[in-house]
């Protein structure tokens, strides 16, 4: 395939714009959707940030906004204005080139977006510009459900603006994890729509499967937010594992990487063959000894009996050694399939955004992932192992038949073992003391002392929230279960699932204790709104005070 799509710059998964004199590899979900995005057909994806997405929105809505109506729109409807903008900026090379503006709504002014071919932003915001007369929705040519998961508390908003949008619009929907719901859309509004990857659509619904999830190799995966903090992370693992000289290491990466990660390591005091930086090492005595040069193969590297213990190579040119290293998200499932068949152990280093696709891409490859373990101080750990304790007392002395029911919409979309992870730290979080009162004590007491210690559980059940009734006219005859129930409160409005109380449902009705601070806000997100179907009206009950 030649290095332009359609006339447009190809794009990696990670930057808007190539560097000078590159050529990014195209996005794998782009080229192997060109010839139906060429055909104006519409797409399913079960795909995630990371997988070039921004980069396939801007192909498609280019090449439909050059086949339709000179006033054409093309929307692109987010859950967040966060990921508008990072999709934007994905999506702004492609555009440019085509001579096409791309505007994040809201954030820019009228006059812009009434101009703008290209529209991204949430869509209740789309919306109200196409009900005030600001967007011809009659114009749309392309319309982009970016991640349906999640934009379902929009989904009035999403609904709207799709019938808006005729049946003239080509659609896009992407999912980070395929279930009932996304079967529905795809069913209902993208008819005949091209499905992609298709080993995922061959699997069973997100939550039908689990067992079958669990089986095959594990990837270890770690993520950091920053560059700098992947390469040092990398560094530290690669320092584990080389630790006695008897491991070798192979770390895969984008081409455009290898020379940087091979520089960080090298200042990391690793060992790199080929890197003119590993040339010389100090040896436990001081004295310094003679690695491999900067001209040697990995073969010559291979040979010197662990004196170069890492190998860094882009993507398919390393050969697995005993430990892989995938750094960075992979371009597609085969290095990560090639790396399971061949080293002892794999692992993974990614952006924090890009999680969500390495577990897809690993899926596709029959593997799975799990947390790879962060180094612990020492000096915690006798409170590590106090608040196992706690947490295997729960186990053995709570009901835990509410907490499960409560939290089975987060553990069907994330799994039990992330779920558990996050709770673990929100619970670490609010039983260590703040900095401050660690630090200063009443009367000057030293740290430690009995007037620093956290409090204690009396002290702690006294700031437990207080709890009033909610009415919802919702009940048993309408099918509702307590998973609907809290569904919609936190769909709905902000409210966090711990500020959810008990939920007694009768035939007709249900009561829901919610936190006393956030009762109104339940009341004014639920009224009026749909539970099973059924239009809801939702008030304090009249017992509360």
């Amino acid at each position: 395939m030649s290095n332009s799509f359609f006339g447009i710059p190809r794009l990696n998964q990670d930057q808007s714009e190539p560097a000078a004199g590159t050529v990014p590899p195209q996005p794998e979900a782009l080229e192997t959707l060109s010839g139906a995005i060429e055909r104006g057909r519409h797409l399913a994806l079960i795909a995630a940030e990371g997988a070039g997405l921004a980069a396939l929105y801007a192909a498609a809505a280019v090449r439909d906004l050059a086949a339709g109506e000179a006033e054409g729109r093309a929307f692109v409807l987010t859950a967040t204005v966060d990921r508008a903008r990072r999709c934007a900026a994905g999506m702004h090379a492609v555009a440019r080139a085509a001579g096409r503006e791309v505007v994040v709504v809201p954030g820019a002014a009228g006059g812009a977006v009434a101009r703008a071919p290209i529209l991204v932003g949430p869509p209740a915001v789309l919306l109200e510009g196409v009900r005030r007369g600001d967007i011809p929705a009659a114009a749309l040519c392309t319309l982009v459900l970016d991640d349906v998961r999640a934009l379902e508390p929009a989904r009035a908003a999403v609904e709207a603006v799709v019938q808006a949008s005729g049946d003239g619009a080509r659609r896009i929907a992407t999912t980070h994890a395929r279930d009932a719901a996304f079967d529905e859309l795809v069913e209902r509004w993208l008819p005949r729509a091209r499905r992609w990857p298709n080993e995922l659509f061959a699997e069973s619904r997100a939550g039908e499967s689990e067992a079958g999830r669990a089986a095959g190799p594990a990837i270890a995966v770690a993520s950091r937010a920053t560059r700098e903090g992947r390469l040092a992370r990398l560094a530290e693992l690669l320092h584990d594992l080389t630790r006695g000289g008897a491991a070798a290491v192979s770390v895969e990466t984008a081409p455009d990487a290898v020379a940087d990660v091979n520089a960080a390591l090298a200042l990391a005091g690793l060992r790199v063959a080929g890197s003119e930086a590993a040339g010389t090492a100090e040896t436990d005595d001081g004295e310094t000894e003679t690695g491999g040069g900067a001209g040697e193969t990995d073969g010559d590297a291979a040979e010197t009996d662990g004196g170069d213990e890492v190998r860094v190579g882009a993507w398919g040119e390393v050969d697995p050694a005993a430990h892989a290293v995938a750094f960075e998200l992979p371009p597609a499932p085969e290095p990560l399939a090639r790396a399971a068949a061949a080293a002892e152990r794999c692992y993974a280093i990614v952006d924090s955004l890009h999680e969500r696709q390495l577990e897809l891409t690993a899926l596709r490859a029959g593997l799975r992932v799990a947390p790879l373990a962060e180094s612990a101080d020492p000096a915690l750990m006798d409170d590590v192992a106090a608040f196992r304790a706690r947490v295997a007392d729960a186990l053995e002395q709570q009901d835990l038949a509410s907490g499960a029911l409560l939290l089975a919409p987060l553990i069907r979309e994330h799994g039990a073992a992330r779920v558990a992870a996050a709770l673990a730290g929100l619970l670490r979080a609010a039983d260590r003391p703040a900095a401050g009162e660690r630090e200063a004590a009443p009367g000057g007491a030293p740290p430690g002392d009995a007037a620093t210690a956290p409090p204690d559980r009396s002290a702690r059940r006294a700031t437990r929230p207080t709890w009033t009734k909610v009415f919802v006219g919702v009940g048993k005859r309408d099918g509702a279960g307590p998973g609907d129930l809290v569904g919609a409160i936190t769909g709905e409005t902000s409210v966090a699932g711990g500020q959810i109380g008990r939920i007694d449902i009768r035939q007709n009705f249900t009561l829901v204790d919610i936190d006393s601070l956030a009762a109104d806000a339940v009341v004014r997100g639920l009224d009026g709104s749909r539970i099973k179907g059924r239009q809801v009206v939702a008030r304090l009950d009249r017992g509360a005070r």
